[in-house]
């Protein structure tokens, strides 16, 4: 071995062994084991005396003087050559300047010709290897080496159990670079391969991984060269996109790219849509708004133009995403003449837009009248009520609220309004987008308005002058009418109608199906309010917000007497435009509203004076109102209704009639266990007037009718008098009311003529009604026939009475006619016998009692008894018509029911 093993590491003497190694392992890929076995063993020797003068400089000089003298291997001039060769390509693999450049290359190969071809076929197969095993190689450079080498070709000959491996290798190189590598700079071989292992690793991971993944690498804090390559620059754009991650430079280049336009439009495009997302990530939000939408325009990616507009809007206008969602809705429509199925022509909601409603994040975030809003679209019955603080707020001067007013009145807005989202146009960009898609349905709502031939029908029996109109069968909702859909989605639209086409609504439809109609005819047709004329055209042309504020002030109406509570709170707080005449009935509750001193529920509730059936029908829905039960008697608590008599309504209920507040306080705590509280509550009414101490005790002891002279003086009316016999009867259990009683009652309670506390009692005694009525029904009671001559706690009509006594006078009879004919002389059988008669005569009386309902207690029953027959009652008075405790009436016989 020569003693200059220095020379064949190619380094200078050194005792550092991080350089001698570094050195070996440049130098091991020139000297491959198989093809120059002595080349790659005097390397490993100088390697070896390279560490031992590392580590003793002066043993390892001895042995440099001793080793010196010994002969060193000679290497074969083929061997030599082949060496140079792979030097030479080493050398053009490190050398920054040279290792991407063709020209190099082709250098490189052009020096083969200098070289035997024994030469060449020898080294070839160590220049693949050591291709294979250098990380950071040109695979284009390398393909141009491969093909004049023709490692393809011969693969399979020179490598049998490798031949894979390195195939896949040839493979790869035949994709080429990922990018220009002559786009590097020529200076930096670290900077060189630290910018291409990096694009290597980001390549495969947005190929193998989930976005996540990339985020996370792209992410690092790296420093890399980006080469001006605009090719590759799109793809790393677009990796920068998928993983969601903001860079500025990016974003640069794309504009650059843009603003140069020499690509094909293709190009420009992707460019523009890279920069779209670059934008909104960087958060610039006019710049990132504006791209969006005109690459939306542009006809390309508009889906995902739409998803990204949809989340600028979430991050930076966020109240208007539900708006953005129903602008968005995209309902395909066959034209009225091209189908026989009329609903395929009417735009509906689709799934995609319910999707996105319903997985709004956060709802609770959003302001009430936007919630609301989003309730409405996801509802399947479209209530406008849902919407009406949305609507209330749309005064003219609110951009927002004015786009969701159109939004809502693509589905209740009729022919102008619709007409007004068409002429509407907004100076900013966003509200322009979102009013061209609220502008797209539109014209779809009008046309199925203008030319739907059930529509067309409907209009045409509506609008008929003929007062005695009919129905057509087909438009009726309770006879479940073909087409009563289309009339109810055209009477979801309110506008301005004749009287007469109010009064075939008010005598042909339920108010629960007149939909946006139902409450201007019941308090048309009721005398209560009028809702004034809509605006002329000429009105309209000269302003342009007029007809809107006409529809806005019926929706107050409707607001105001489906919910008080809330539009009163409302028209405090908000600084509204309603234009309210003076004569308008709602004036002065309006005023109350507005401006009345109170704070809460209850304060404002006593302000209110029921003193018409207008307002006593707004008060119907004022939730825990005295007229709130009176409409509801099914909801009545006694127990609730005890102690909001005793707390919420004491003012309400002062200074009313003394005798009417002590039947209702008796209606409502007569049990054993209130009755320490009811004569407190007498005590609190009667104070020390005599007169009326003497009729709460009446009233509380035995439920009698005061005299004429305290009527008199009490303004006391006819209908009390039936209201205690029914209060008396309901106290006890199986006391109830018959239909007759029932509807009197009803009648009483919802006249608003009548004293308030009066109606309560009213509906306190529907309530008690059924509740008695349940009892009655959950108890095991027999039905009653009329021969059932033995039942002492049955009951039996007029007709079984005469019956059964006629059957004991007939035993009385034979009895007669026996002993004048015969003389029997047994006085035991006649006792017997007359015993049955008139022990059937009694019992034919008590179940005749009974279904009277006066059949207890029996000594009462024998008052009873000894009056009724005075007057013959039991023959001419009729039974209760309903199942007392004495269980059901007696079933009328088949051929009554015929009659």
């Amino acid at each position: 071995m020569s003693t200059n093993f220095w020379q064949l590491l190619g380094i200078e003497k050194t005792t550092d062994t991080t350089v001698i190694r570094q050195a070996y392992r440049v130098k091991l890929p020139l000297y491959h084991p198989e093809t120059d076995p002595d080349g790659f063993k005097a390397l490993r020797e100088a390697y070896e005396s390279a560490i031992n003068y590392a580590k003793s400089p002066e043993t390892a000089v001895d042995e440099m003087t001793e080793n010196s003298k010994q002969a060193a291997p000679q290497l074969t001039e083929e061997q030599i050559k082949a060496n140079e060769i792979c030097e030479a390509y080493q050398a053009l693999l490190t050398d920054p300047m040279r290792c991407y450049n063709i020209d190099e290359w082709q250098k490189f190969i052009g020096s083969f010709y200098d070289y035997p071809m024994t030469v060449i076929d020898s080294v070839k197969w160590r220049l693949l290897e050591l291709s294979y095993k250098t990380t950071d190689i040109s695979e284009s450079c390398v393909k141009i080496l491969a093909d004049n080498l023709r490692w393809r070709q011969q693969l399979m000959t020179q490598f049998t159990d490798e031949y894979e491996i390195y195939d896949n290798y040839l493979n790869h190189i035949d994709r080429g670079d990922l990018f220009d590598y002559t786009c590097l700079p020529t200076t930096n071989k670290t900077l060189q391969n630290a910018t291409i292992d990096y694009i290597y690793n980001a390549k495969w991971l947005f190929g193998e991984r989930r976005a996540e993944n990339v985020y996370a690498f792209l992410a690092q804090d790296t420093v890399i060269y980006l080469p001006d390559d605009k090719k590759f620059m799109l793809e790393f754009a677009h990796w920068h996109s998928t993983a969601s991650l903001k860079n500025q430079s990016i974003l640069d280049y794309a504009l650059k790219c843009i603003a140069e336009g020499d690509e094909d439009e293709n190009i420009i495009i992707e460019w523009k849509y890279i920069a779209a997302i670059q934008y909104t990530l960087l958060e610039d939000k006019q710049n990132a708004l504006q791209a969006w939408l005109e690459l939306y325009y542009s006809g390309h990616y508009q889906q995902k133009a739409e998803s990204w507009i949809a989340g600028w809007c979430t991050y930076f206008e966020k109240n208007y995403f539900p708006l953005l969602v129903m602008a968005l809705n995209n309902s395909y429509c066959v034209a009225t003449d091209k189908t026989e199925n009329y609903l395929h022509t009417i735009p509906q909601i689709t799934a995609t837009t319910t999707a996105r409603l319903a997985a709004l994040e956060n709802i609770d975030e959003y302001p009430k009248e936007i919630v609301d809003f989003v309730n409405w679209g996801l509802n399947i019955s479209w209530s406008y009520k849902q919407v009406l603080s949305i609507l209330l707020l749309d005064d003219g001067n609110n951009r927002l609220y004015r786009l969701y007013r159109h939004a809502i009145m693509l589905r209740h807005g009729n022919e102008i309004l619709l007409q007004e989202i068409l002429d509407d146009q907004s100076d900013d960009p966003f509200e322009q987008f979102i009013l061209q898609h609220l502008q797209r349905q539109a014209r779809q709502h009008l046309a199925w308005l203008a030319e739907l031939s059930p529509v067309q029908e409907f209009k045409a029996w509506l609008f008929d002058n003929n007062e005695n109109a009919q129905l057509p069968p087909q438009f009726d909702p309770d006879e479940n009418g073909k087409l009563a859909l289309y009339a109810r989605l055209w009477l979801d639209r309110f506008r301005d109608i004749p009287d007469i086409a109010k009064s075939h609504l008010y005598q042909s439809f339920h108010y629960s199906n007149m939909e946006m109609f139902d409450w201007i005819t019941f308090l048309k047709f009721n005398d209560y309010y009028q809702l004034p004329k809509s605006p002329d055209p000429s009105v309209i042309a000269n302003n342009k917000e007029a007809y809107w504020q006409w529809y806005r002030c019926y929706l107050l109406v409707i607001a105001i007497t489906c919910k008080p509570v809330e539009t009163a709170k409302f028209l405090r707080q908000e600084n509204n435009t309603f234009i309210i005449d003076e004569n308008n009935p709602f004036k002065p509750l309006i005023e109350i509203f507005k401006h009345g001193n109170w704070q809460n529920e209850t304060e404002l509730y006593n302000l209110i004076n029921n003193d018409s059936g207008l307002i006593n029908n707004v008060l119907n829905n004022y939730p825990n109102s005295i007229e709130w039960f009176i409409d509801a008697p099914h909801l009545i608590d006694f127990d609730d209704i005890a102690q909001k008599m005793e707390h919420t309504w004491t003012q309400k209920l002062a200074n009313r009639n003394p005798i009417y507040l002590m039947l209702l306080y008796i209606i409502v705590l007569n049990k054993p266990e209130q009755k320490n509280k009811l004569d407190t509550m007498l005590q609190d009414i009667t104070g020390d007037n005599k007169e009326l101490i003497e009729i709460a005790k009446d009233l509380q002891d035995s439920w009698i009718i005061p005299s004429s002279n305290s009527q008199k003086k009490y303004n006391y009316i006819k209908q009390i008098d039936k209201i205690i016999m029914l209060a008396e009867r309901l106290s006890n259990y199986y006391g109830i009311c018959d239909n007759d009683e029932l509807e009197m009652l009803d009648k009483f309670k919802n006249s608003s003529d009548n004293d308030l506390a009066l109606r309560l009692c009213a509906a306190l005694l529907i309530a008690k009604h059924r509740e008695n009525r349940q009892i009655l029904e959950s108890q095991p009671l027999p039905k009653n026939k009329w021969w059932q001559f033995w039942r002492w706690k049955g009951r039996t009509n007029i007709k079984g009475f005469i019956i059964q006594l006629y059957c004991s006078f007939i035993v009385l009879g034979l009895m007669i006619a026996l002993n004048n004919n015969f003389e029997l002389n047994s006085p035991t059988f006649s006792m017997i016998c007359y015993s049955i008669a008139a022990t059937n005569m009694v019992f034919a009386l008590k179940r005749r009692f009974n279904d009277i309902d006066i059949g207890e207690p029996i000594i009462g029953l024998v008052a009873e008894i000894l009056a009724s027959i005075f007057f013959f009652a039991p023959f001419w008075v009729s039974g209760v018509k309903y199942t007392n405790r004495f269980g059901p009436p007696v079933e009328e016989t088949t051929k009554e029911k015929e009659k």
